[in-house]
Formats: C-alpha cells, structure tokens, sequence
C-alpha cells in the first residue's frame, strides 16, 4: 500500500516546510502544485523536492483561479505511479494530521474505498492576538493557535483503481466508492497570525473575484474580523482528546441500500 498526496498550495510559506515534513512521516508521494504563489510557498516546495526527488514532486507552478478541480490535473498526470489498493490523499498543507493515516488506512475494509475526515479547526483567538503583540518573534509551528472546534467533515482520502475518472471541472472522481464509517482526525489550522489571515483573506476575495464562490467563510475584507472568542471554544490541553460535535458533521455514510446498490455496481464493473 502506497499513498500520494495532492498538495495544492498558495501562500502558505509559514506552515509549507513543517508540514510537507509531516507528511513525509506517512505519505510516500507527495505532488505539489502551487496556484500563484507570491511569497516562498514555491521555493520551499522545490527545494524540499531536490532533497526527496524520489518522494516529494513540485509539479508546478501557475497563476491559476483556485478551483478544487486543479487537483484533478495532479491525480492524471502522475496516476500511472499508483497500483489498485494504494490511497490518494487531499494533502492540505493547513492540515496535520492526528491518527496517523497509514495505521489508520490498514485498518480500513477492503469494501471500503473513501476516507472522511474529523476537522479539529482551530481559530485565532484574543489570547493568540495578545501572545502575538507581544512577542518579539512568531515562530510556526510553536505558535500555532490552541483553541478549536470540531464539526466538520470532508473526504480525505480514496483509494486507486485504475478505471477511475476524474474531470477538471469535478472536486473528487466519479463514483470514488463506499465510505468508510471511521473519521480519521485531523488538526486544520486555516488562520495562524494577522499577517498570515490577511494574505488568506486577500487571496480568498481574489478566488472569488474569479468565479469561486465557495469562500464565504473567509471573504472578510480585515483580518481582526477572524478572531473568534476563546470562551466558545474548547482548549486543546495536549493530552490528546478531543472533544468532537459528530452530530454537527455532514452525513457521510449511505443508507444500507443505497451501499448495496453501490457495492453491486462496482462488483459488476458498470461503475470504474
């Protein structure tokens, strides 16, 4: 079992170098494809690909409206170097990840082909905005914010077959497959100081003055706009739990017949 990771990036030099090593730990492909970077977003993904040139693949760099489809030119180009039964991985450069994914995807049944996640999100709150006035310098990963909340949910990862189609214009193949009911948990952390919420913040309103309207979230036209009240929060104490809303995540498990139904067509071959 492979796995590979789509890690589309723009403007995350702050966080890019520690978690591409993160990843390291479990992904043994990471392609990097960076949509107009304008900080060193780019020259971090290159030169850690000239130090792993057998696992890490800056695949390019273009100024391209962000849609999630851009990893769709990622999976097509580099498919042949996966096998049935190897992973595929949304690689985020903002998310690191809690249950390691390769001890966490050798549990998961044959019949199963999709992967969700359980989003710890954490937020820039006042407490963060103080340690950060006062300061006299804001190291990442160390000064990453502390306060979060859980409940939120996306596919993460699904596995390689080779008769999968996956269109530019689509944010994952056609019919990946069953979920599996387990969330992996991961650590996202979208906002991390007030100068690296403002460049997501400018380049949220860029992404949608191009035509992606999937940003409402993080369309605010100021950074302090985005700093969320710790008291409606939960703290992470470092021990390792965490306290998660599963009733507040989308649905990611099909009815029984609807899985039925799914599991025949791919049995049968009618779906790739």
């Amino acid at each position: 079992m492979k796995i590979h990771g789509i890690c589309l990036a723009k403007n995350e030099a702050d966080l890019m170098e520690h978690s591409l090593r993160e990843k390291l730990t479990w992904c043994d492909f990471i392609y990097v494809y960076d949509n107009g970077s304008t900080d060193d977003t780019w020259p971090i993904a290159q030169r850690l690909a000239s130090e792993h040139p057998q696992r890490i693949f800056a695949f390019s760099s273009e100024d391209k409206p962000f849609h999630d489809g851009l990893r769709s030119e990622v999976f097509n180009h580099y498919r042949a170097n996966a096998r049935p039964g190897d992973w595929w991985c949304r690689a985020d450069v903002d998310e690191l990840y809690i249950d390691n994914p390769r001890d966490f995807l050798a549990t998961v049944p044959r019949r199963h082909h999709v992967v969700w996640s359980a989003h710890i999100q954490y937020l820039f709150t006042e407490i963060d905005l103080a340690r950060y006035e006062q300061a006299s310098s804001w190291i990442i990963p160390d000064d990453l914010p502390r306060h979060y909340i859980a409940n939120y949910s996306e596919p993460r990862f699904f596995r390689h077959r080779d008769r999968l189609i996956w269109n530019e214009n689509a944010s994952w193949p056609i019919h990946m497959g069953i979920a599996t009911p387990r969330r992996i948990r991961l650590r996202h952390y979208q906002f991390r100081s007030p100068a690296q919420i403002e460049a997501r913040l400018a380049t949220r309103r860029e992404a949608a003055s191009r035509g992606w309207q999937h940003f409402p979230h993080s369309q605010a036209d100021d950074w302090r706009k985005k700093i969320d009240p710790s008291a409606s929060l939960h703290l992470d104490t470092g021990d390792g739990s965490f306290i998660i809303d599963h009733a507040a995540m989308p649905r990611h498990i099909d009815p029984p017949l609807r899985q039925t139904m799914k599991l025949a067509l791919h049995a049968l071959r009618v779906w790739p």
